[in-house]
């Protein structure tokens, strides 16, 4: 092999990494370092492919473990929601859920909380919920 093959396909994984967004081929391209530093170091072949195995072994174990640790850990927050504050009107109401236009679609509105009975109007975006929108009246 020559002196940067491992390195040549350290970067052909991040830049496919790069193309498709996941992060296990970030360290399988990662892994080929320490292979590379092998064969600097006049380690045989086998020598440089055990190395990459283990280390791209470990570091793809570990990702595995931080991303189902973090899995489900998320709550989203009204900073998150960036159509909260927002205004629509509301102008058809049946059992206590709306139609309205916005964003260039009808979405399905509902009252936060215990609203008082809704009427056509102009409402304040709470939060979005799925496909539909809690307002408050204005």
């Amino acid at each position: 092999m020559s002196a940067y093959t491992w390195l040549i396909i350290g970067a052909i994984l991040i830049s496919v990494e790069l193309a498709t967004g996941t992060i296990y081929l970030l360290m399988l391209g990662v892994a080929t370092v320490p292979a590379w530093i092998v064969e600097r170091m006049g380690g045989s072949f086998l020598a440089q492919t055990i190395t990459y195995l283990i280390c791209a072994a470990v570091l793809v174990t570990i990702v595995r473990r931080v991303r189902q640790n973090r899995k489900g850990k998320y709550t989203p927050n009204a900073a998150d929601d960036l159509d909260a504050g927002g205004i629509v009107h509301v102008s058809e109401w049946q059992d206590g859920m709306g139609r309205t236009h916005y964003r260039d679609s009808i979405w399905q509105v509902s009252l936060e909380g215990n609203a008082t009975a809704p009427v056509d109007g102009k409402y304040r975006i709470v939060r979005l919920d799925g496909t539909q929108i809690i307002v408050t009246p204005l």
